[in-house]
């Protein structure tokens, strides 16, 4: 069985297909040798009889040793033996031929059936990272092959978008980390090419230096947040109002500044999770509907049980909003609708790259859409904690 493992499918094909003909016409060829024996032993019968009942009504006028000896039963018994043994033979070389015919078929027609499965074995080694985004040909024929090749397309595409991403964000990484470093450099650069330096100099260095140090040490806390989630966080059933009564109680100081109105409209709701790491990702969303809204807008809330195990919470504001093309990026790392306005309002493209990794995190789905007066919803589904 291992040997049978180990072999290819044509080969393993054929040998199962000689294995079941070779079954098949045994039991084919005993039953018909059977069948013969049985129909040769009534033949014979049905010439003895008669033989017999004709030898006896003239037993009384033949009493010659010559007319008894001269009866057919003998010579038709071994006609009828010899017979048998001719059909044996004949039988058993039928059966030989047609296995070792059948085997040479099956292997021929698997080679014939079993030749895209080679094309495309051919085309999946030539695969490789600089060509992913290349897509194989599918077979015209609706088969398990042409149903492979599609999966198969399908897997390389996935793999191309994640090494895409993977690769924007080694690139944007290097680019956040590199721009604080140089900012430092060339202050430090500028500093060192004079010996001599007024109190207000020093000051301007240490303002700089400690900015660019905030910026670095808020960088790689978002990128290890976002590497070290562990999955054995403590989690518990907690009411979601709860968690938004704090994170607008927190926020009040930044609606003030942008003249923002913030309203919760939130029923008894419970979710199942980790309320720090929930926490973070609220405080994000809600952080942004401010920061990103106009002179005078809004921010809403609503939190609503969808059905026993699931839980509908919505953050809409009425800010600037997000255009069509740019919806499906903003959860990757880095990504800025808008890159200047994102810096300027202290952002590190990180955010909501982190509250799309909690959400999934808690088996969670997260999605956005326009609102209806402009601006920006942002719709969570979490389970319930019932």
């Amino acid at each position: 069985m291992k040997m049978l493992k180990n072999m290819p499918i044509r080969l393993r094909l054929t040998v199962m297909t000689v294995a079941l003909l070779t079954v098949c016409c045994v039991g084919l060829t005993l039953i018909l040798n059977f069948s013969a024996n049985r129909m040769a032993t009534r033949i014979d019968a049905t010439v003895i009889i008669p033989a017999q009942e004709v030898g006896e009504e003239r037993w009384m006028e033949e009493s010659t040793p010559a007319a008894s000896s001269g009866m057919a039963p003998p010579v038709s018994s071994e006609a009828s033996h010899k017979a048998k043994i001719d059909f044996r033979i004949e039988s058993i070389i039928y059966m030989f031929l047609v296995i070792i015919s059948g085997g040479f078929l099956t292997y021929y027609l698997s080679g014939k059936a079993l030749k895209p499965l080679d094309t495309l074995n051919d085309q999946v080694k030539n695969i490789n990272v600089h060509n992913l985004s290349e897509t194989l040909s599918v077979p015209p024929t609706k088969d398990e092959i042409a149903e492979l090749t599609g999966t198969f397309n399908e897997m390389t595409d996935k793999l191309n978008d994640s090494f895409m991403m993977q690769r924007r964000f080694s690139a944007s990484a290097a680019h956040e980390l590199r721009t604080p470093l140089a900012v430092l450099q060339t202050k430090v650069d500028v500093f060192k090419k004079k010996k001599i330096h007024t109190t207000e100099e020093y000051d301007a260095l240490i303002n700089v230096i400690e900015k660019q140090t905030k910026r670095l040490r808020g960088l790689v806390a978002s990128l290890l947040d976002m590497t070290n989630m562990d999955d054995s966080v403590e989690q518990s059933s907690f009411f979601v109002k709860d968690i938004f009564e704090d994170i607008i109680s927190e926020l009040s100081h930044i609606t003030k500044d942008k003249n923002v109105t913030m309203t919760l409209d939130c029923d008894s709701s419970v979710v199942f999770g980790n309320t720090d790491l929930l926490y973070r990702a609220f405080y994000n969303l809600v952080e942004n509907g401010i920061k990103y809204n106009i002179e005078g807008g809004k921010v809403e809330v609503l939190v609503n049980r969808l059905n026993k195990e699931q839980v509908s919470i919505k953050i809409i504001d009425t800010g600037i909003g997000i255009a069509d093309e740019y919806k499906k990026k903003i959860f990757e790392p880095f990504y800025r609708v808008d890159k200047s306005r994102s810096r300027q309002l202290g952002g590190t493209g990180l955010g909501l790259s982190t509250v799309d990794s909690i959400i999934k995190k808690h088996n969670g789905t997260i999605t956005v859409s326009d609102n209806e007066s402009n601006g920006t919803c942002f719709h969570v589904i979490l389970n319930s904690g019932a």
